[in-house]
């Protein structure tokens, strides 16, 4: 638990200074560094929910609930609370993904 903790707070301040797409590196590396095919779907899924949500979180609250009610529109989603759950699900997939992905490429080597 302390572990997902700290790399969403390292990857919560690292991420606005660098591109969206880091956060699927750092999983990498952290299923490359996992014990088991478990921890390290575990360490991806924890650490991708709670660094997109947070950062939805930090996006919606001061005024980004305007654009995101556009956007889920535009996708047909209906409402916003649509998009950031839709936004949500691929963000856990990527991360676990990321994350087994790491795991499987350093049982390979």
């Amino acid at each position: 638990m302390k572990r997902i903790l700290l790399i969403s707070l390292i990857s919560l301040f690292v991420l606005p200074f660098t591109g969206w797409w880091i956060l699927w590196i750092v999983l990498f590396l952290c299923g490359w560094f996992a014990n088991s095919y478990r921890e390290a779907l575990k360490i991806g899924i924890a650490v991708a929910f709670l660094t997109w949500g947070i950062k939805i979180g930090i996006g919606f609250i001061p005024g980004g609930s305007l654009l995101m009610q556009r956007v889920a529109d535009m996708m047909g989603l209906g409402s916003s609370a649509g998009l950031i759950i839709a936004t949500l699900i691929l963000g856990v997939f990527l991360g676990g993904l990321s994350a087994v992905s790491g795991y499987q490429l350093r049982k390979v080597f």
